[in-house]
């Protein structure tokens, strides 16, 4: 038998080389799943995260049969994976990378998920169970937001908490966690727990005061973030409108907001933005509610809180919007008011640890000189739900154990709720 020549020899070896880089490339870009989200307009943007390395090679997506390159998302942060990126076209039908089909924008939508303030709190001497799913549970809140298989997934803002080192007389709790502003801590506070709904729906992010520029807007801008990045913190970015179907989605920043403060400053800016909006069906999203309520430090049931949003409001009092999507305050609150406002929902109940209680109504608590009427807060982890019914929209709080806590009929301008008995 012939001896393999030198030549045959040399490109056996350089082809495995080859498939071997491409296994250990393919490996590499698993470390969460390809996502879909939403930019200005409704542009989607397909992103993965990839390994680092020497060289960083991004995957391509394979878009209506045609593969197409992706593009690196440049400079990579120090401490953090590099992510790739490539905007679809309004046209496309179906798009994949790595062999994982994504789920692209539909004309219609019919059911959204709606969550916020997620991660795990450390913070100071404070520190939530990080490894008990029960007292952290935001892998199962998301789990089962993914079974919804919703069409449109909302993060009304905070993601990242693990804002300290574990204390020491905790470390059963969080012994051994990541902390601060870096693609480990990231990936252990949102992109691992969330891994099956972050692949089940476009995303709709908004940015939280946990992601300003004194905490983490790297990884915020960075991964999250749908415009071009920059490696450069934005106190504040202005608000954008996505268009979804016959739905609008009007983003808004309010990160840097000040809860008890109408600082003339920001009243103006906020003036500015709604002055601005010329939409109809849309829901505003944001972080901060335009009309929350948090538990009161001198002993009275509540106290309302983001005073620059409640007077920008009633200075412009915008025509179009139906509802108002927010968190921060860490409960869940659907707060429809006598006239003149959309209802405000709070979807602060992700996972981070939950607010000092408040009533479960509030009915007849006057915020900006409007009564609260009809409402529902529960101090539950759980997800929102929204189905679109004949008239308008079903929302319903679903809990750690995918049971209905809270149901409300949302149409013509009037929210009808009640609550639910939970298994």
């Amino acid at each position: 038998m012939a001896r393999p020549s030198v030549t045959h020899r040399i490109t056996v070896r350089i082809t495995v080389a080859c498939l071997a880089f491409a296994a250990a490339l393919g490996h590499a870009q698993t470390l969460p799943p390809a996502w879909i989200e939403l930019g200005e307009g409704g542009q989607a943007i397909a992103r993965v995260i990839v390994a680092n390395s020497a060289t960083v090679v991004c995957p391509n997506i394979l878009v209506d049969g045609a593969q197409q390159a992706m593009l690196l998302r440049q400079p990579i942060p120090q401490g953090f994976q590099p992510v790739c990126e490539f905007g679809l076209s309004g046209g496309a039908r179906t798009a994949s990378i790595n062999g994982q089909a994504l789920h692209l924008p539909v004309a219609a939508v019919a059911s959204v998920v709606v969550l916020g303030d997620t991660g795990c709190r450390i913070k100071g001497a404070r520190a939530q169970d990080c490894n008990d799913m029960t007292k952290w549970p935001l892998q199962a809140v998301a789990d089962h937001a993914a079974g919804a298989n919703p069409d449109l997934i909302i993060h009304v803002g905070d993601y990242l908490y693990r804002e300290s080192v574990c204390p020491v007389n905790a470390q059963d709790k969080c012994g051994g966690t990541p902390v601060g502003d870096n693609w480990d801590t990231w990936n252990a506070d949102f992109f691992g727990p969330a891994a099956k709904l972050l692949a089940a729906a476009p995303w709709a992010f908004s940015r939280g005061n946990h992601e300003d520029c004194e905490r983490a807007w790297q990884g915020w801008f960075y991964y999250l973030d749908p415009r071009p990045w920059t490696n450069v913190c934005a106190t504040y970015t202005p608000a954008y409108v996505i268009k979804s179907g016959t739905r609008q989605l009007v983003m808004l920043d309010s990160s840097a907001v000040k809860e008890d403060d109408a600082d003339p400053q920001q009243v103006a800016q906020y003036v500015s933005d709604l002055q601005s909006l010329h939409v109809e069906n849309a829901w505003l999203v944001d972080h901060h509610p335009f009309w929350g309520v948090k538990s009161s430090e001198k002993g009275s049931s509540v106290k309302s809180l983001s005073a620059p949003l409640e007077a920008a409001w009633d200075q412009v009092k915008p025509k179009g919007i139906e509802m108002v999507l927010s968190g921060h305050v860490h409960l869940f609150a659907v707060l429809p008011f006598e006239s003149g406002r959309p209802v405000q929902v709070i979807s602060g109940d992700g996972g981070t640890m939950l607010a000092e209680p408040v009533p479960a109504s509030v009915d007849g608590t006057l915020i900006q000189g409007n009564a609260v009427r009809g409402s529902q807060t529960r101090m539950e982890f759980g997800y929102t739900w929204l189905q679109i019914t004949d008239n308008g929209w079903r929302l319903n709080l679903r809990s750690t154990s995918d049971a209905n806590i809270v149901q409300c009929d949302i149409a013509s301008g009037q929210t009808t709720c009640k609550a639910s008995d939970k298994p």
